[in-house]
């Protein structure tokens, strides 16, 4: 019997995988989604085999040994770091003390628009691939099915919570008296009225009559990644605005109080969306608090563009699904 071989070029392999694994969306997409389904299924079968998961170092070698040729060299590595961060964050795959990945049970998460996105260790086929995630349409038979809120993780409406959160925080205020030069006080009203920050410095900001605010010390010296946050109760006096009161506040209620503020001074944020032929453009920040953040992990950052956060088209989806998540931190 004679064997013949033909050298496939890198656009016939992916193109080749495209319609293997059903993935939809960009190049970008196609990349994640081969990253994602190699990811799986090393935990699926090393890591279940070994009984103690598989390690980082040893899954992103595999990528970039496996995937280097497809995806570069010099993108491999990372790209799967950002990978695996995106499947954890989402529950796809969870990893133990020590860096070691593993697999998780099968279930379906429905989304508002009619979709589901799947979880865990699911059968090939009957779903379609976008970037990272599974989606398949209507309910998911024979699966676990979580909604979406539980899955973001369930929260009050933003102005209930900020009642009970200020109720909390207010016996904790601590006499201060000190000048606020050093700190950036949190002013939406200000700043959708001037377009400028939401964050101002304490010599141009204006209190309006509302004089406990949501304030953080300045980038310097601190670190940028781990500024301490405060509610602060501020006055004017002669010389400049004064911190008489603080309490310290939690880094994840310090996010939500951000559109906790927004609400309550009537400049809530708008949610962007641009639409192209292939996927969907969603202008997010990067402030979502921890819960409706997660819904980031759905997309991937689009290079050099300032928008953080892409999600393929094609699908109805993902565009209801973000607005789902911001509509909680009252985004409209």
């Amino acid at each position: 019997m004679t064997l013949s071989l033909r050298i496939l070029s890198t656009c016939e392999v992916l193109t080749d995988a495209t319609a293997g694994l059903s993935i939809r969306g960009s190049s970008e997409s196609v990349r994640l989604a081969l990253i994602a389904a190699h990811l799986r299924a090393a935990c699926e079968g090393e890591g279940t085999r070994s009984g103690h998961g598989v390690f980082s170092g040893r899954l992103t070698d595999m990528i970039e040994r496996d995937l280097g040729g497809l995806l570069g060299p010099a993108e491999a590595r990372p790209l799967a770091k950002q990978v695996l961060e995106a499947l954890e964050k989402a529950g796809d795959l969870w990893r133990s003390p020590g860096g070691y990945w593993h697999s998780t049970p099968p279930r379906a998460v429905s989304l508002p628009d009619g979709l589901s996105f799947l979880l865990g260790v699911v059968p090939h086929g009957g779903f379609i691939a976008a970037g990272a995630f599974r989606y398949a349409g209507g309910r998911a038979g024979g699966m676990v099915v979580q909604g979406f809120d539980d899955w973001l993780g369930r929260a009050e409406p933003i102005g209930i919570w900020m009642a009970k959160a200020l109720k909390r925080y207010r016996p904790g205020l601590q006499h201060a008296g000190i000048s606020a030069d050093h700190l950036e006080i949190y002013a939406p009203d200000q700043a959708s009225r001037q377009l400028r920050s939401r964050w101002i410095n304490p010599q141009e900001v204006e209190l309006s009559g509302v004089s406990l605010r949501l304030c953080r010390a300045q980038s310097k010296p601190t670190s940028l990644y781990d500024r301490p946050y405060y509610l602060g109760e501020f006055e004017h006096r002669g010389n400049g605005l004064s911190l008489r009161r603080a309490v310290p506040v939690e880094h994840e209620h310090a996010r939500r109080f951000r559109f906790a503020y927004d609400e309550a001074l009537g400049a809530s944020r708008t949610l962007e969306l641009k639409q192209t032929d292939d996927m969907v453009q969603v202008v997010l920040a990067r402030d979502l608090p921890i819960e409706e953040g997660r819904v980031l992990a759905l997309g991937w950052e689009l290079g050099g563009a300032s928008p953080p956060s892409v999600v393929p088209h094609g699908f109805s989806g993902p565009s209801g699904t973000f607005r789902s998540a911001c509509s909680r931190a009252a985004w409209d």
